[in-house]
């Protein structure tokens, strides 16, 4: 069961750190599929490993002379309102879990909105162009999107890194590549909230073992991640992205397949 849990959280956060989709929405349905564990656990692992990454992958830009400098003004709005987003979303997840009292019937509502949302976000990243001028928004708006992706995102017990680049590139007009970095700056404190939210509430018993291995795993991936998308163009890690996005869309719709059939 470590095994599969390390090389899934390990491969997902890989590909999370290098496209800022953040690898939480891999992971979590493919342990759904592969691994015998209650939804709740499942949840569990996915943030810690993502939370890892997320960490190691932006802490380790700050310590490069030449980094990415994020924007405050745009940053801490948007992290602000997902870390009270990523509170109340997985509050609902715990609500929507007694109230449905059936593991099958929660994983069916969480990998339906997941295919559909991830639908939605390939469309508009196909259809998309890259924005010369980016847009100016108000500080306050940060905290609206904010809250609304860390909700999305702990309740589906992912990173919400596909929503959150969704909105960097077509709410505030960036760049593909830029983006992926506060993605995962956002995703700090959605996933810190949602854990905390969790562990305090008593809705999951953290199993050591699973935990250690996610947690090594999502450093793992932050590491090879960064260190690839170091010599990646925006195109490259665009096409990456999109790639991920359609490998999604197939394991949320053979896992409600699963269950149905």
């Amino acid at each position: 069961m470590e095994i599969v849990c390390l090389l899934v959280c390990m491969a997902s956060t890989m590909i999370g750190a290098i496209s800022g989709i953040g690898g939480g929405v891999i992971i979590k349905p493919m342990l759904d599929m592969t691994l015998p564990l209650d939804m709740s656990r499942i949840s569990l692992i996915s943030s810690l490993a993502v939370l890892s990454m997320s960490l190691f992958s932006v802490g380790k830009n700050y310590v490069k002379k030449q980094r990415q400098a994020l924007d405050l003004r745009i940053a801490v709005p948007l992290a602000a309102g997902s870390a009270v987003g990523g509170t109340v979303g997985k509050a609902a997840f715990n609500a929507v879990t007694a109230l449905l009292a059936a593991d099958a019937m929660v994983k069916i509502v969480q990998n339906v909105l997941l295919f559909a949302l991830m639908l939605v976000v390939l469309i508009s990243a196909l259809r998309k162009k890259e924005k010369k001028e980016p847009p100016r928004r108000a500080p306050w708006t940060g905290l609206v999107v904010g809250l609304i992706l860390g909700i999305l995102a702990a309740f589906l017990g992912i990173g919400g890194g596909p929503l959150n680049m969704l909105a960097l590139t077509g709410f505030y007009g960036m760049l593909h590549k830029e983006g992926a970095l506060y993605s995962l700056f956002v995703i700090i404190f959605s996933q810190t909230a949602g854990i905390t939210t969790a562990l305090a509430s008593g809705s999951v018993m953290p199993q050591a073992a699973l935990i250690i291995t996610a947690c090594l795993a999502g450093i793992l991936g932050g590491v090879i991640g960064r260190r690839l998308a170091a010599g990646m163009s925006n195109r490259a890690v665009k096409s990456l992205y999109n790639g991920a996005l359609v490998f999604i869309l197939i394991i949320c719709g053979c896992n409600v397949m699963q269950i149905l059939l």
